[in-house]
């Protein structure tokens, strides 16, 4: 991912600034997003960010502050940097993650204006810390659905689903556990945690029936 410094004059003064330039992707109906990333390395280096969209490129800006304390670049009056923001949280951690961070450092919309670096950091580390936290409240059910472990829940969704434990070899138990842990992290996206024993089981037995 390219970054170069470029040199901007403000509106109403007469000093140069330097702010970085990030491009991101090309805006395509499968890529419509600025990533996360993008936000967070756009932030290390300015005290504030916002988003240009030049053409079909969508770009983070970080901005730069003249001697007088103006900025340097200013944000395009229809483009909202912080909801950006908010759809790029949702796209990494869920929905419900990004809208209690939002809600939290009260990220609502804002056209035309930047974001600050500090905001972004702030929500970075909630939506991270939130992440692990989720993910702890349902350790106790992953383990007991372990298929791993030979758990009594492995062995009565192998029982549902037709399917000797026995008959499950090493490899395809790691499979299905990592398969469980992928189920678990989106319970945890969305909102859904915790997840029950009975819901765990039922995801075990749907693949074990799917092979």
């Amino acid at each position: 991912m390219p970054t170069s410094y470029q040199t901007s004059l403000g509106p109403d003064t007469g000093h140069a600034g330097f702010f970085g330039c990030m491009t991101i992707s090309s805006v395509t109906p499968s890529s419509p997003f600025v990533s996360l990333d993008a936000f967070a390395k756009a932030a290390e280096g300015a005290q504030d960010i916002y988003v240009e969209i030049s053409g079909e490129k969508l770009q983070v800006l970080g901005m730069g502050v003249t001697p007088s304390g103006r900025s340097v670049a200013w944000v395009a009056p229809d483009v909202d940097t912080t909801a950006m923001f908010a759809q790029a949280l949702a796209q990494s951690y869920g929905q419900g993650i990004a809208s209690a961070v939002s809600r939290e450092l009260g990220l609502e919309p804002n056209p035309g204006k930047p974001l600050s670096s500090r905001t972004v950091a702030a929500a970075l580390d909630m939506a991270e810390t939130s992440s692990h936290a989720l993910s702890g409240v349902d350790f106790m059910t992953r383990l007991a659905a372990s298929a791993a472990a030979n758990t009594p829940a492995f062995q009565q969704a192998c029982s549902d689903a037709g399917i000797a434990p026995a008959s499950v070899d090493a490899a395809r138990r790691t499979a299905l556990d990592e398969a469980m842990q992928a189920r678990f992290d989106q319970a945890a996206r969305s909102g859904q945690s915790p997840v029950s024993l009975a819901t765990a089981a039922g995801w075990l037995r749907d693949l074990l029936k799917a092979g």
